[in-house]
């Protein structure tokens, strides 16, 4: 936002240097990032955040430059001249849907010579960055910057019937803008038409059919408050930008609204000649009731740290426009009726917050020590640790992505509906993530464009599929694990992490085909028979889509499902006496039968002294009749009393091989 200081000094008196008052504007909250010296002005670059609309005009700034300075605010002095005629008589306003308009004003102004702005108005509007166009263009961007209330001069004889509706566009409407753009409406804009046609975007631009020209002799001008959200979508969809749409889009002062189009026809008729018709048309849905807060003295001075006598607290207070009175014994409280300008004020905290901006916050105390309680972590929050730490020590890096994803990478995983952001307002990337595997295979690819084709990676955050019984979206955590390495390498991984979160849990890997897996090298997740999620390769179409050059292993898991049978209590085991017993058993079996269906045959065994049983290998070659596999396993005995005989261990396979045999007909490979 640039100040002119020439303008600034028509409402404050100033009179430190120009470094000094870029300081004094970034100590109260508008941060000085530029000042520039002309032979006539100075100008100010300051930085507005948007919950201060009221300082995108020379007005704002200067009513916070005399609270600061203890100085008086000159506002303008407003003199209306006055015919016979009304504004009533001349024309009409009719608002058909207040919650997009909740006041429009109009004037009427006759007779007007459009002709070059005196030199003054130029040089104010040339200061800060806009050219001058005509008189009355000139006096609409004046009060524009002044009062940061924008307003609009219509060609008063070219409207139909002379009268104003605000109204939804209808389906199908177009208006040609004043920058000459062709504007497609719908339903959800607001325009500004006249008894035909519209003539203006409410709260964007003007129409280019009713803009102001030298042959224009009559105006009506407008002043109005637009709902800020229809504002935006209407500028966004359009792709129409403007200083007016800048500010209906942060809320404006409503009272301010008639006293902003008073100053703009009084200042017309001045440089026009024009007759301004008495009075205005004014629908104003529901006049401002200013709200009360209060401020607690003795609150501002434990918050902030300082003594400041209840008296300064209604000074800066009263300075600032906010109509304070002192109230208590003492002092102490003070009652804050809260002006239009300043809805940012809703809580004590905000009134003691402007008064430390005015008193300065370099002149507060600093602690010289912090308290901060520390509470032992929860534990969703040491499992979520604990996963992460043994990914780590698997080979895998974390990884954090953005939680929204282009609504088709989403469609490969079998999520053809998602929750979106309207298009008009983000074109890309405006999806709700349904699950994190797009994401990581975003990740691979950014890898790779960097050369780094070896890439193992995980992430444990919140995705959002869409849900079949309402409106918003399911929410949950999920895990994802994402390989260039092999998909054993992965499925390790994955087996490691839920024996450290969960040891007595059940974990089946069901063969199954799942969306943006390859068929058949994908399999469901079971947690005690519960499903989790999905293991597998990443199909070729899928990986084509994300231009990944190696093939991808992935897995998907519920975080929630985890947590439910995680147990990170760890156990302690004296460490065995005796050594363990191994037999490797190289079995010939049918080419259908898993090694889920062996291991789970072998598990369902009763046999105590067993440690355990562990895959070792495939083979199928010569030695191998045909439609036959030799799978090999590897079984481990323990016995806690003694070192196992042959015999004993003998007597255990034998009872493997009997079960093995009597259920797939496996025979030992000689």
């Amino acid at each position: 936002m640039n100040i002119s200081l020439n303008w600034l000094t028509e409402y404050v008196d100033v009179s430190l240097p120009a470094a000094e008052l870029g300081e004094l504007f970034t100590r109260i909250g508008l941060n000085c990032e530029g000042i520039t010296e002309t032979a006539s002005d100075i100008v100010f670059d300051l930085e507005v955040t948007s919950n201060r609309p009221d300082l995108l005009g020379h007005l704002g700034v200067a009513r916070e430059l005399a609270a600061a300075l203890s100085t008086e605010f000159r506002a303008p002095q407003i003199k209306l001249p006055k015919t016979d005629a009304t504004a009533a008589e001349l024309t009409s306003v009719e608002v058909l849907d207040d919650e997009l308009c909740p006041r429009y004003t109009a004037r009427v102004i006759r007779n007007v010579k459009i002709g070059a702005s005196p030199q003054w108005l130029v040089d104010y509007l040339e200061a800060i960055g806009m050219r001058s166009v005509n008189n009355v263009v000139d006096v609409t961007n004046f009060v524009l910057m002044e009062y940061s209330q924008p307003l609009h001069s219509f060609d008063y004889d070219k409207l139909s019937e002379n009268r104003i509706i605000v109204r939804r566009a209808k389906k199908g409407e177009t208006i040609v803008s004043i920058d000459e753009t062709t504007c497609q409406l719908d339903e959800k804009m607001c325009i500004i038409a006249d008894a035909d046609k519209p003539v203006a975007i409410a709260g964007v631009m003007g129409g280019l059919d009713t803009e102001v020209t030298e042959a224009t002799t009559n105006l009506l001008i407008e002043s109005a408050q637009f709902d800020p959200l229809t504002t935006r979508y209407t500028s966004r969809k359009l792709g129409v930008m403007s200083e007016s749409n800048y500010r209906f889009e942060r809320c404006i002062d409503s009272v301010a609204v008639d006293e902003a189009s008073q100053r703009a026809c009084a200042m017309i008729c001045e440089l026009t000649g024009g007759t301004l018709a008495d009075g205005v048309v004014d629908v104003w849905a529901k006049p401002y009731e200013a709200p009360t807060v209060t401020l607690r003295t003795a609150r501002t001075d434990k918050l902030l740290g300082i003594v400041t006598t209840p008296e300064r607290q209604c000074e800066i207070l009263t300075g600032l426009g906010l109509g304070a009175k002192l109230d208590g014994d003492n002092g102490a409280k003070i009652t804050c009726a809260i002006p239009p300008y300043r809805s940012d004020l809703t809580r004590e905290v905000d009134l003691i917050e402007e008064v430390a901006r005015i008193v300065g916050f370099d002149n507060l105390p600093v602690g010289h020590s912090v308290t901060h309680r520390v509470r032992p972590k929860g534990t969703v929050e040491r499992i979520r640790t604990a996963t992460a730490e043994a990914l780590t020590r698997a080979g895998f890096d974390e990884s954090i992505t953005f939680s929204f994803i282009d609504a088709p990478d989403a469609a490969c995983f079998g999520f053809d509906e998602t929750v979106n952001v309207d298009a008009n307002v983000r074109k890309t990337n405006n999806a709700l993530r349904p699950t994190l595997l797009p994401s990581l295979l975003r990740a691979i690819k950014s890898n790779q464009a960097v050369g780094n084709t070896s890439v193992s990676l995980f992430e444990l955050a919140a995705v959002f599929p869409p849900s079949k019984n309402r409106a918003l979206p399911d929410e949950f955590t999920e895990l994802a694990i994402m390989t260039t390495q092999d998909l054993r390498d992965l499925r390790g991984a994955l087996e490691y992490t839920i024996q450290r979160i969960a040891p007595q849990v059940s974990l089946t890997i069901r063969p199954e085909n799942a969306p943006g897996f390859e068929d058949g090298i994908s399999a469901v997740i079971l947690l005690n028979d519960e499903s989790a999620g999905a293991i597998g390769l990443i199909s070729g179409d899928v990986q084509n889509r994300f231009d990944v050059e190696k093939p991808v292993a992935a897995a998907r898991i519920k975080f929630d499902v985890l947590t439910k049978f995680a147990n990170l209590t760890r156990t302690a085991h004296l460490l065995p006496k005796f050594p363990p017993v191994n037999r490797d058993l190289s079995l010939l079996l049918d080419e259908d039968v898993t090694w889920g269906q062996l291991s789970d045959v072998v598990e369902t065994i009763a046999q105590p002294l067993r440690i355990s049983v562990d895959y070792v290998t495939t083979y199928r070659g010569k030695q191998t009749p045909k439609g036959k596999k030799s799978v090999t396993i590897a079984l481990e005995y323990r016995s806690s009393k003694g070192t196992l005989t042959g015999q004993q261990v003998d007597e255990q396979i034998d009872e493997v091989l009997s079960a093995l045999g009597k259920t797939f007909g496996a025979e030992l490979r000689q």
